[in-house]
């Protein structure tokens, strides 16, 4: 029996056999979206959401019920958004995030499937090009400055901060290691992890207050996103602290205009840096369509002539002439035609990630 023929009362079992399934097929989310008279649910699978089940409306809204039972929401409160965590006991434990918003045709639940069984964890997993990878190494073995991950959302930049952190954390035995995150998706031996909440009390700047106060070397904060925590976050890298931390940003130089437009200094830039790595994620080919994602990357290296560039001003043109021959494979366009030389993936897909180029 589909979950559209079932009672309402009969719905745990459908929920426990979509759970499942996610987990099977290495979803990295599942969405249970209302629509005019019926419900969907749809699987993101290697960054694409795919239709996966229709229900009936009263299918619908019982499964969203029970998916708030089991993280705890409040199934009475139908007109504001809730985020709660569903614990799993089996096949081992593991947490899952579930975020329901009202919309005009009934609430909308999207759950975040664990972080820990969708990327991999080890750099050398990454699949990294060789530029990219040494690049990464050699942050990891410098004694300061600040690395800044840039890409959209769903680009992986999590995943690379992970494996980052679980790189030092094996290689720098002795260092204080501590990572700021919202929230806390995988669980990184040697490291401190502190769940933070950006429109809560204990929001990036106030941890990052505190937590300079607690003998940090290593620090890593999930996202730039004020001037109070880019502020913080050049100072401790100007004190001698290692920062990992991402940003939302299309390129280099655009997150280098994001944190000069946070109230950053052109000299406090080029002094806290070590660099940026800029990636985002395409499709593998297989010999059905696609299967698994692999990274597309380039870096730029806060280097000499690269400091003078951006400490000359106003001139955004000659800066960018200036950086643009300092990144790995030059364009990410261009690294990803490489990839396809390779025929790792395809033409098509690397137009879909990253739009044809100029």
């Amino acid at each position: 029996m589909t979950a559209s023929a079932l009672p309402s009362s009969d719905i745990r079992p459908v929920v426990d056999t979509m759970i499942a399934r996610g987990l099977e097929s290495r979803a990295s989310d599942i969405h249970v979206e209302p629509l005019v008279n019926s419900y969907e649910v749809r699987f993101r699978i290697d960054g694409l959401l795919q239709a996966i089940d229709s229900l009936s409306a009263d299918a619908g809204i019982a499964m969203v019920n029970r998916l708030m039972v089991m993280a705890r929401l409040l199934t009475y409160r139908r007109d504001i958004p809730q985020e709660g965590r569903i614990a799993l006991p089996r096949p081992k434990s593991i947490d899952l995030r579930l975020s329901v918003m009202p919309t005009l045709h009934g609430l909308r639940a999207v759950i975040r499937m664990p972080a820990e069984l969708q990327g991999p964890h080890r750099l050398l997993d990454l699949n990294l090009s060789a530029e990219s990878h040494q690049f990464l190494m050699q942050f990891c073995a410098a004694d300061s400055g600040m690395l800044v991950i840039i890409g959209p959302a769903g680009s992986g930049k999590t995943t690379t901060i992970y494996a980052l952190l679980g790189h030092l954390a094996a290689s720098r035995h002795g260092e204080s290691i501590i990572s700021l995150e919202d929230p806390i998706e995988r669980c990184i031996g040697g490291v401190t992890q502190i769940e933070v909440n950006p429109f809560g009390e204990l929001n990036y700047a106030t941890a990052m207050k505190s937590i300079l106060r607690q003998d940090p070397q290593i620090l890593a904060v999930g996202e730039i996103r004020d001037g109070a925590t880019a502020s913080l976050a050049v100072q401790a890298a100007l004190t001698g602290h290692r920062l990992l931390c991402t940003m939302h940003a299309g390129s280099p130089m655009g997150a280098v205009r994001r944190l000069l437009e946070m109230g950053i200094q052109r000299y406090q830039l080029t002094n806290s840096i070590f660099g940026f790595f800029n990636q985002r994620l395409v499709r593998r080919k297989s010999s059905d369509g696609y299967r698994g994602r692999i990274p597309v990357s380039n870096f730029l290296r806060m280097d000499a002539k690269v400091s003078c560039a951006i400490l000359a001003g106003t001139a955004t043109d000659a800066e960018t002439e200036a950086i643009a021959p300092q990144t790995s494979e030059g364009t990410l366009w261009q690294a990803g035609v490489e990839l396809v030389r390779k025929g790792i993936t395809d033409k098509a897909e690397l137009e879909r990630v990253l739009g044809r180029p100029e």
